[in-house]
């Protein structure tokens, strides 16, 4: 496998054409249509669904298309890295991060990195559950939760500060807790089944959830709406918390929170410069204060 037939590779699944692609490596068609078909013979399965009239990525070049992305850039990287060179960033950054705090922090951001670097095509992920960065080719993850992998480098954007918080509804009809033991009487809505409290006092809880989502904007709405108690994040909440919509339960005694928010990417081998822009980006913007902190 050759850097150039991967470069062939990309530029036809840009172009959607063979002979497009040719024309910008400065080949023939025909020497085009071999080179693919030598590829996918050392590689071992077909890239393109062909025709007469059109050609289009199989399944299989789908899932293949940003590990030849990553390669190429990284092997950019390295050339430009040993040779002293700088180029602009560039290239397709595929990016993922939960869905509550990519729609509330950092997809508001983006028009201003767009206007810095025109060059980078962003692919981005939304979703609360965990990604799996290395079997879907993420350049780089927004992760709001604690690190347990170490065949990642974190960067640390922002603290993740948590409290417990109900609507002012719920607590009227269910009582105000006094106490961290008075919250086994209450209603928790959850990311999952139980969950353990922990209080900077030293106290450890476990409380019953009485609901169960998997989206941390979904889980707003809920505690808005009367349906029990959460444990938020700061950033998620601000808002509601100022328009009175939520209150904090328990402000005396606080939560101890082992989460941040942090940028994390593949370790061993070179960063590419669409990941440092982003990263260099989103410090810009997080640091030293967030804006849910101002």
């Amino acid at each position: 496998m050759d850097i150039l037939s991967l470069r062939l590779f990309l530029s036809v699944a840009e172009h959607s054409s063979v002979s497009a692609a040719a024309r910008d490596l400065f080949m023939s068609p025909a020497t085009a249509s071999a080179r693919l078909a030598k590829l996918e013979s050392t590689i071992g399965f077909t890239l393109f669904h062909r025709t007469t009239r059109a050609i289009s990525l199989t399944t299989d070049g789908a899932e293949f298309l940003p590990f030849a992305q990553q390669t190429i850039e990284t092997l950019e990287a390295g050339i430009n890295s040993v040779s002293g060179r700088k180029t602009e960033a560039k290239g397709v950054l595929r990016m993922a991060m939960s869905g509550s705090f990519g729609r509330m922090h950092v997809i508001p951001t983006l028009s201003d990195f767009q206007q810095r670097f025109p060059l980078i095509k962003l692919d981005l992920r939304l979703s609360d559950e965990i990604f799996n960065m290395v079997e879907e080719a993420y350049d780089l993850v927004i992760r709001n939760a604690p690190l347990n992998d170490s065949s990642f480098i974190a960067r640390e954007l922002a603290a993740d500060h948590r409290i417990l918080a109900a609507s002012p509804a719920y607590l009227k009809a269910h009582g105000t807790p006094s106490k961290p033991e008075d919250l086994k009487s209450h209603m928790f809505v959850t990311f999952g089944g139980s969950q353990q409290l922990k209080f900077k006092n030293g106290q450890t809880l476990e409380v019953a959830n009485s609901s169960s989502v998997n989206d941390g904007e979904a889980m707003r709405l809920m505690i808005e709406n009367g349906m029990g108690i959460a444990v938020k994040a700061i950033w998620n909440i601000k808002e509601s918390l100022e328009a009175g919509s939520l209150v904090e339960v328990l402000p005396k005694f606080p939560l101890i929170t082992d989460a941040s928010i942090w940028a994390l990417y593949p370790s061993g081998r070179m960063v590419p410069q669409k990941v440092r822009a982003m990263i260099d980006f989103l410090l810009e913007k997080f640091t030293p204060t967030p804006p849910w902190d101002q």
